[in-house]
């Protein structure tokens, strides 16, 4: 959540009201020499002259309806947030801060008046650029606005337009187009490592055309265009469309005395749900299969096709992410995509396939309300298989307790698991005796024919479902995450011939201490293929490559879940991620990818991560590329 310091802070020789007083010129700071008299209001009045006369516009409708506000809406009394909600406005943003002097005192109680009243909420930031450099500005923001992913506060939003306070310096903040890219980026940057999640930015057209140059640096953060008046805002270069729309500021809204600005969300419902990032616990269950294009109804996904599974029967309202094991029986070279279901199939991949390939990668998938996750195979044809293993949700309180992996099981030591064989795999000196459930890399290897290995909680009936899937002796690995049965243990059986397992302990979930897991939108953080990679040599054999997440994870992060492919090998190799603790990567004892000469390997990783927020990624021999797709991360 956002909370404001309501409290009086002295800043600059100014005094920050608390909120008992109700704005009025004896209020306003004096800074650095100028009389802050804009910090009451929303925005500045010097954009409104860029839309005069065409400011009013009545509402749309069809459109998803929100509104922004600050101090200066509570000049004739306090908001009433259920008639606001009652009204049919499902948002709201709220000014937070302004330059590195001033707090609005209402901030806090807008936020959670307005969250209290089933509406979303968010925090934007009023920056003035030639008081303090963006970093300064954005520190200021959070420490006053603190965030949460608690799934009613959307991204937090950085108000960049014309300067206010022309007394002081001119339109553009007496700053050039470059030095204002600089500013703004400062500012983004430090944002999203504080709080984990891509801040929004709102602008005026001629604001970014005339002070920031019309610079597409930026496209990748959502949009708040303010244009007003219009059937259709202008949007600045680099964008292709806006994310909110603030097309007015004349409108008036129940329960608010006075006039108010209206805004629209491109998307409706599903972009602010997308924009409402979520921490959640993890439940473990016992596996079941949510799909089979096997079954003869719907048969195998041709190139470009899609599938989708619909959830909403074995989650609950509350979830967050699924956990899924998914298997692709492959006719030709191909890769498959999960994503949520109403949202842009992202840039990622979670399982590579090659012609004839019955392959498995567990895959954890954001979730929408609607509960649906969609399934997309690029070329040939390609069957598919999902297994549900478990579920991240908002009240859930399982929490996760990453590690440096472990080796648990390694069955080469004595007999390999023959047909229909068991074996049992006892955590209970290694986890606590309030563990839930384990995540743990499962690596099979010399496989006498193509078999497949099931995992469950020992005590309880063997689950029709697949965990590893074994084309033959190449060594196979997947990520496995398994709820614990009878004596903190877990069963893996083999299906048919004989096979050697090797089980290496990522982490551990429990209701009494450790991290939720908060999903995002699947993001390529790492493609060596463009070239221009860094490996360092490793003592023993092998290199790393180092994976910084300082600028993507929210800060006090503890762990990671990547989607790691390896990508044609010049020589049999093995692939191992684990948290970077030092400058130079030691050699790890475990393995998270096993991949043959010229073989493309996925597999899901589940890892901690170093105080900055990164890991080693350690190839063992010969050369190789590796892409590495961000699921989510888990934090305190």
């Amino acid at each position: 959540m956002l909370v404001a310091v309501c409290a009086a802070l002295s800043v600059s020789g100014m005094v920050i009201p608390t909120a008992g007083a109700e704005p009025s010129a004896n209020d306003y700071p004096v800074v650095r020499g100028v009389v802050r008299d804009n910090v009451d209001n929303p925005h500045s009045p010097v954009s409104d002259a860029e839309f005069a006369g065409n400011r009013a516009r009545p509402a749309d409708a069809d459109q998803v309806r929100g509104i922004d506000v600050a101090r200066f809406q509570h000049t004739n009394g306090d908001i009433d947030w259920t008639q606001v909600a009652g009204s049919g406005v499902r948002f709201t943003g709220v000014k937070a801060t302004e330059g590195d002097y001033y707090v609005n005192p209402y901030f806090t109680g807008d936020q959670s008046g307005a969250q209290a009243a089933g509406m979303y909420a968010f925090a934007y930031h009023f920056g003035t650029p030639n008081d303090t450099d963006g970093k300064t500005q954005a520190d200021y923001f959070i420490d006053n606005a603190r965030y949460a992913p608690d799934g009613k506060t959307l991204s937090p939003a950085l108000d960049i337009e014309y300067n206010p306070y022309l007394e002081y310096a001119n339109r553009c903040y007496d700053k050039t187009p470059a030095d204002m890219v600089t500013w703004i980026n400062d500012f983004m940057t430090e944002v999203k490592r504080r709080t984990g999640v891509t801040p929004m930015l709102y602008t005026t057209p001629s604001f970014w055309s005339e002070c920031v140059g019309n610079s597409t640096a930026f496209a990748a953060y959502p949009l708040w265009i303010a244009h007003h008046g219009v059937a259709t805002p202008t949007v600045p270069s680099g964008w292709s469309s806006w994310t909110l729309w603030q097309y007015s500021d004349t409108t008036t809204v129940p329960g608010i005395s006075g006039q108010v600005d209206s805004d629209y969300v491109s998307g409706g419902e599903a972009t602010l749900d997308a924009l409402a990032t979520k921490a959640g616990g993890y439940t473990a269950t016992t596996p079941v299969r949510v799909l089979d294009t096997r079954d003869g109804k719907s048969g195998p996904l041709g190139p470009g096709g899609v599938t989708t599974v619909d959830l909403s029967g074995q989650l609950p309202a509350t979830a967050t992410a699924a956990v899924l094991n998914v298997t692709g029986i492959a006719s030709a070279a191909t890769f498959v995509t999960a994503w949520p279901t109403a949202r842009p199939r992202p840039n990622a991949s979670n399982l590579n396939l090659v012609a004839g390939d019955v392959r498995s990668n567990l895959v954890t998938v954001q979730v929408g309300p609607d509960r649906k996750v969609s399934l997309y195979n690029n070329t040939g044809s390609t069957h598919l298989l999902a297994d549900l293993a478990g579920y991240y949700a908002t009240d859930a309180t399982g929490l996760f307790n990453p590690q440096a992996p472990k080796r648990v099981l390694d069955t080469r030591s004595g007999s390999p698991v023959g047909a229909g064989g068991t074996v049992t795999v006892n955590l209970s000196s290694e986890v606590p005796a309030t563990a839930t459930a384990v995540t743990i890399n499962l690596t099979g290897v010399g496989a006498t024919t193509g078999t497949y290995v099931s995992a469950w909680p020992t005590g309880q009936s063997r689950p029709n479902v697949s965990s590893l899937n074994l084309a033959g002796a190449n060594a196979t690995p997947n990520l496995v995450t398994v709820k614990l049965g009878t004596n903190r243990s877990i069963d893996l059986y083999n299906n048919t011939g004989s096979v050697h397992l090797l089980a290496d302990l990522a982490g551990y979930y429990g209701p009494d201490s450790g991290s939720k897991f908060i999903a995002v939108t699947p993001q390529r953080l790492l493609d060596t293929r463009g070239g221009g990679t860094s490996w360092t040599p490793v003592s023993g054999g092998g290199q790393a490559v180092a994976l910084s997440m300082a600028n993507t994870l929210r800060t006090g992060a503890t762990g990671v879940i990547l989607n790691v492919t390896g990508i044609a090998p010049t020589a049999d190799t093995f692939v191992s991620v684990y948290p970077k603790t030092g400058a130079t990567p030691t050699r790890p004892a475990s393995s998270n990818l096993n991949l043959v000469a010229g073989q493309t390997v996925p597999n899901l990783v589940s890892v901690g991560v170093g105080s900055a927020g990164d890991v080693w990624l350690f190839n063992n021999t010969g050369s190789i590329n590796l892409l590495a797709d961000l699921a989510g991360y888990f934090a305190p």
